[in-house]
C-alpha cells in the first residue's frame, strides 16, 4: 500500500477555505441585516448568492488540496467565485489563495542511489 506523501498546497488551501467561510458568513449576516434595516431589501437574493459562491468556493478550495490532477481547475473556481461574491475579504483571501493554488509546482525528489539504477526497490 502506497502512502500518498506528494507536497500539498497547504497555503493556497487555507485562505481559500477562508475565503469561502467568509462569504458564506458575509451573505448570512448581509441578508439577515439588509432585511431589518431596509425594507424590501432582496435579501433572498443576496443570501442565495452569496451562498452558491461561497459554496463553489469552498469546493474549489478542496479540489486544488486534495486532487493534483484537479488543481487548476480548484483554483479557477476559487477566483472566479471568489470575484463574483460581492464579499471584499472573500475577494483578496480568494483572489491570493487561488493564484497560489494556480502557480503551485509540487517538488519532485529523485533518487540518485545506485540500486535504482538496476531495477531493484528493496523493501
Amino acid at each position: 500500500m502506497a502512502v500518498n506523501v506528494e507536497p500539498k498546497p497547504t497555503a493556497a488551501f487555507a485562505l481559500s477555505l477562508l475565503a469561502g467561510l467568509f462569504t458564506l458568513i458575509g451573505a448570512f449576516l448581509a441578508s439577515a441585516i439588509g432585511s431589518l434595516l431596509v425594507p424590501g431589501f432582496p435579501s433572498d437574493l443576496l443570501l442565495i448568492w452569496g451562498s452558491v459562491a461561497g459554496i463553489l468556493t469552498l469546493v474549489g478550495s478542496w479540489l486544488l488540496f486534495n486532487n493534483a490532477a484537479q488543481r487548476k481547475l480548484g483554483s479557477t473556481l476559487v477566483l472566479v467565485f471568489s470575484i463574483l461574491s460581492m464579499n471584499f475579504i472573500g475577494l483578496i483571501l480568494g483572489l491570493i489563495g487561488g493564484f497560489l493554488g494556480f502557480t503551485y509546482k509540487g517538488t519532485t525528489t529523485t533518487n540518485t542511489t545506485s540500486s535504482s539504477s538496476r531495477g531493484y526497490t528493496p523493501p
